[in-house]
C-alpha cells in the first residue's frame, strides 16, 4: 500500500496488530483521506461497496474506516456506528459483485472508556483489503447502481475510476513483476526448455538393484546375526516431517508441468 511516510508505521502496526489502542492511535494520527485510505460515516451500500474494494486491490490494497467522516477542512469527526454490522452480511452483499481471489478482513473496535475522549462509548469498523498480485486485474462481475459489469476499477485520488490505458498497463507490469520477479515478463520457450533440461538431470534414467545368488542370502543373513551381537544395533524411527513424495517423484511432477507449460507456450493446448 503506497502510504504517506509520516502515518507508514502507525497503519504497519495497526495492521498487523489491530487492537483497541492502535486504531486509537491511528484515528489521532490521521492526515486525510488519499488513495489507500478512505473514511465512512456508515456503511455504503453494497454495489458501491464492492466497486470500493475492487478498486483498493487493484491500486496495491488498502484500508476503509467506517464511523468516521471527514470534513471539507480536513478535519475528522469520530461519529462512530450506531451498531456493528455483520461481517457474514458483509460477505453476502459483494460476493456477487467480485472474485473470490479478493482477499479482505474486517475488524470492529468498541471502545467503552477512552483518553481519546472523541472515541469514548464508540464503535467503528475497518476494512482491510489485501494486496495480492498475483490474482490481477480484479474484474466486476455484476451491474449494479453505482457500478459496471466486466469492468476495472482502480482508486485516483480518493475516487474509485474505470481504469484508463496507462493504469491497466501499470497493474498487469504489477502482476507480470510478481509471477516473474527476474524480469516481469513471461519465459520464452528457449527458457521453458532450459528449464525442463535441468529437471532431466535431477532425475535417473535408470535405477540399480542388487540380487544375490541362492545359499549366499542364507550366509549373508547369519553374518548380520553375529554382527549384531558385537556391534549395537541402530534404531531408526519413520520421520513424520519427511514428505511423502520422494524427491525424485516430485522432480518427475515438475517435468509433466513444464511440459504441458511448453505445450501452452506452443499453442498445442
Amino acid at each position: 500500500m503506497a502510504f504517506p511516510k509520516q502515518i507508514k508505521d502507525i497503519v504497519y502496526k495497526l495492521l498487523q496488530e489491530p487492537t483497541l489502542d492502535n486504531f486509537r492511535e491511528f484515528l489521532q494520527n490521521q492526515t486525510g483521506e488519499h488513495n489507500a485510505i478512505d473514511f465512512k460515516r456508515e456503511w455504503i451500500c453494497k454495489d458501491k461497496l464492492a466497486k470500493l474494494m475492487l478498486a483498493l486491490a487493484n491500486y496495491g490494497g488498502g484500508v476503509v474506516v467506517f464511523g468516521v467522516q471527514e470534513n471539507d477542512d480536513k478535519t475528522f469527526s469520530c461519529e462512530g456506528l450506531q451498531s456493528l454490522h455483520a461481517k457474514e452480511q458483509v460477505e453476502a452483499e459483494v460476493k456477487a459483485y467480485i472474485s473470490t481471489n479478493l482477499k479482505y478482513e474486517i475488524y470492529d473496535f468498541t471502545y467503552q472508556s477512552s483518553e481519546y475522549e472523541a472515541l469514548n462509548g464508540k464503535n467503528f469498523q475497518m476494512l482491510v483489503v489485501e494486496d495480492t498480485p498475483e490474482f490481477l486485474p480484479f474484474i466486476s462481475h455484476k451491474e449494479g447502481t453505482s457500478i459496471k459489469k466486466a469492468a476495472i476499477y482502480i482508486r485516483r485520488g480518493t475516487s474509485d475510476e474505470l481504469v484508463d490505458e496507462q493504469e491497466l498497463s501499470g497493474i498487469l507490469k504489477r502482476r507480470n513483476q510478481h509471477m516473474f520477479p527476474a524480469t516481469g515478463e513471461p519465459l520464452k520457450l528457449q527458457e521453458h526448455l532450459n528449464q525442463l533440461n535441468t529437471l532431466y538431470k535431477n532425475i535417473k534414467p535408470t535405477i540399480t538393484t542388487y540380487k544375490t545368488a541362492s545359499g549366499i542370502g542364507e550366509a549373508v543373513r547369519g553374518l548380520a546375526e553375529i554382527i549384531s551381537v558385537i556391534v549395537p544395533q541402530r534404531e531408526e524411527k519413520v520421520n513424520p516431517l519427511y514428505p511423502d513424495e520422494t524427491y525424485e517423484e516430485f522432480i518427475a511432477n515438475m517435468i509433466e508441468k513444464k511440459k504441458q507449460k511448453i505445450e501452452r507456450v506452443l499453442d498445442l493446448r
